[in-house]
This record gives C-alpha cells, structure tokens and sequence, in this order.
C-alpha cells in the first residue's frame, strides 16, 4: 500500500505514539491485546476480501451459479444502489420547513446568504448550505433584579428593590444571529444598565406609586435604542415593573408612610366634600337675607314716603282752611282713639242710675 512502504513505520494516520513497540504501526497507532503489534491495514483487507471471496464461492456452490463473474455483478450492483441511497439522502438535508412564527436564515459556505419564510424550502445539501431556523413572531420574556441585581440608587440617594420583565422579539433575523454574540444576555445586561439609568433619575416616592407607568415607558425606549445601536435584530415589546419596593429592612416604615400620606388624601377630600356642602347653603342663606333687608327698606322707604305725602297734603289743606283743618284732625283722631275702647254715654239729666256692668253686658252680647 502507498502508506505502508515500510520505510519510515508510518501510516496514513502519522507516526504511531511511543512505546507502542515495533515499526509495522497499527493505522489507530496501539499495539493488540497480546502487547504484540496489530495487523496493518493492508492485511487487514486481505482478510476481509478473502472472507467476501470464500462466501462468494460457498453461494455459487449452493445456487448452482459458480464463477467470478457472477459476485462481481452483485458487488457492482450493491455498490451503485447503495451510492445512489446515499446520494438521495445527501440531497435530502437541503429540504426543510419553516413554521408560521419562524423565519429561516441560509448560510453558503458560512456566510449569510438569503432569509427565507414560512413553508417547505430547498437549498443546497449540506455542507454547501446551512440554515438556523429563528422565532420572529413570538414574544419572548426575560425576567430580570431577582435578589441583589434588583437593588438600585433612585435620584434622592434612596435604595428600592425592582423586579421588571422585559418582552420582545426577533425583528431581524440576520443581526440577531450574525452582529451579537449572545443576544439574549446581552438583552438582559442592556436593561438592567437601563433601568438603573432611569431610576437614577427619579424620586423614590413616584418610582413606587405614581410614577411607574412613566418608568416603564422610558426604560423600554432607552433599552430599544441600545439594542439598535448594536444592531442586535431585537425589538422590545414592553417593559412591566412586577416590584418596585423600598429594600426589605425598611419597607414597614415606607408603608407607614405611604399609609399616611393616602390619609391626608382622604381627609382632604372629605374637607372638600363638605365645604361644598356647606359653603353652597351658606351663600343661599346669605342671600335670602339680602332679598328680605331690601324687601324691608322698600317697605319702610315706602311708608315713609307715604306718611311724608300724606302729612304734606294735610298741611296744604290746613293752609287753606286752619279751623275746618283742626276740627277734622281732632274729630278723625277721636275717632281712631275712641274707637278702640269701650265706651258707654250717660245722659246727665236722667238723674241717679243704679249700677249696671255695661261693660260685661257688650262683651257678653259679643
């Protein structure tokens, strides 16, 4: 055989390791189990043709079909069919399917080649062509700040403990395979230096009541434009705080705080609530009285306006006629006076009367 020249003791797999014994190399370069040296390769497949050949013969004996010719045949033929089932199945690993929320990338060589969708495709058979098949339409969760990672300093030298879930998924298949090495730690690193940088910047008080919203917002577009800038072929769904607390040691006294801080809330609401109850009956009475002092000032003003005219009309017509004037004046006045009381006449000529209780008697007949 061209590699056992008995020259130099090698084989086709190099020189043999030492202490192996011997020149003649065994091709796997260890001697046999009795510490001699191995039979090489050539003797190795003299011994195999002579089993084929005896085997050979031993049919032809038995069918009745001897000869050379006959096993020389049966050997071709076995040889091209199994080329051909080979061959088949070499170009079979250039068949593949993409499912719906998948995309398939195609590799030449190692090289990017083309990007394929979803269904059955073909290229070439391996090695010429290779493919990584990539979810492009699931969405994809990373949950990041589990114990000590979550710990971060807010803008007013405060410590709060967050847990965030970032989601997202593939937007471009060939930068997330090809421009980053391990795209989902790298996914996650990116949003834990992100989420630092936006608490960094906050309070503590709205990170944990009402100012959650706003950090999650920033934080997912701050950790999207990290990842374009990279390139990594990522796209961030949402970003979802599951914890935003104070750190264990003091959150019974941050929720006293925020309990406390809920009560001014409600009791000033309540403070609210009744001054708009009160202050609208309050302005109603106030302005039913202002309703009531003018109706009384026109009142009285018209009384006095009245008895002004009336006692100038009585002082014209005294003018004109004193003595009539003074008669009438003293009779009208008797008879505003005497109209009033109980009044019984006696005639003075009638002489004694015995007593009677006129006045009982009016008030009876009345």
């Amino acid at each position: 055989m061209p590699w056992n020249d008995n020259k130099g003791g090698k084989g086709p797999w190099g020189d043999a390791p030492k202490g192996s014994g011997g020149d003649d190399k065994s091709p796997w370069g260890r001697p046999g189990d009795n510490g001699q040296q191995g039979p090489d390769l050539e003797d190795s497949l003299k011994k195999m043709q002579e089993k084929f050949a005896n085997r050979r013969k031993g049919g032809g004996g038995r069918n009745g079909r001897g000869g050379k010719n006959g096993g020389g045949a049966f050997s071709g033929i076995g040889l091209a069919l199994f080329a051909v089932i080979g061959l088949i199945g070499w170009l079979a690993t250039g068949v593949f399917q993409v499912n719906e929320q998948e995309q398939a990338v195609v590799l030449r060589f190692g090289e990017y080649h083309s990007t394929r969708g979803p269904g059955f495709q073909i290229r070439f058979p391996d090695p010429i062509e290779t493919h990584e098949i990539v979810p492009v339409n699931k969405i994809q969760s990373t949950e990041i700040g589990q114990g000590a990672k979550g710990q971060m300093l807010t803008g007013d030298e405060n410590i709060v403990d967050i847990d965030f879930v970032v989601f997202w998924k593939v937007s471009n298949p060939q930068d997330y395979l090809f421009n980053v090495k391990a795209p989902a730690l790298m996914l996650e690193r990116v949003s834990e230096s992100s989420m630092r940088e936006v608490v960094g910047k906050r309070e503590l008080q709205p990170i944990i009541t009402t100012g959650r919203d706003d950090v999650q917002a920033t934080a997912r577009q701050l950790i999207q434009d990290t990842l374009d800038s990279y390139g990594a072929g990522i796209q961030v769904t949402e970003v979802q705080l599951a914890k935003s607390d104070p750190p264990a040691e003091v959150i019974d006294a941050f929720r006293d705080v925020v309990n406390a801080a809920q009560d001014k809330e409600t009791t000033i609401n309540r403070a609210i609530a009744y001054a708009n109850d009160v202050v609208p009956r309050a302005r109603g009475q106030a302005q039913r009285i202002l309703q009531e002092a003018e109706a009384y000032r026109s009142q009285v003003i018209a009384v006095a306006t009245g008895e002004a005219e009336r006692f100038r009309l009585v002082y014209e017509e005294y003018r004109k006629a004193p003595r009539v004037t003074r008669e009438r004046m003293y009779l009208e006045t008797m008879e505003e006076v005497l109209g009033r009381s109980e009044t019984i006449i006696l005639d003075n000529d009638a002489g004694a009367l015995p007593y009677l209780p006129l006045d009982q008697l009016r008030r009876g007949e009345k």
